[in-house]
């Protein structure tokens, strides 16, 4: 019988944002893997890139 996975594998997914979620079920389906290691591996490659987040807070005057 097969190992159950642990719950932090399962929840990667539901910490993600609404659109890198959907960004990742759809790469997901598209190359065959898991939505979890979709995910992964997008995170893997936006650190790698050096891309920096602006930060969305109030704007300064």
């Amino acid at each position: 019988m097969a190992k159950k996975k642990s719950r932090s594998a399962l929840s990667a997914i539901a910490t993600a944002s609404r659109s890198e979620a959907t960004e990742a079920v759809y790469f997901a389906r598209k190359c065959g893997l898991t939505p979890e290691e979709a995910l992964r591996m997008m995170r893997e490659a936006h650190e790698a890139s050096g891309y920096k987040v602006l930060d969305r807070g109030k704007r300064k005057r």
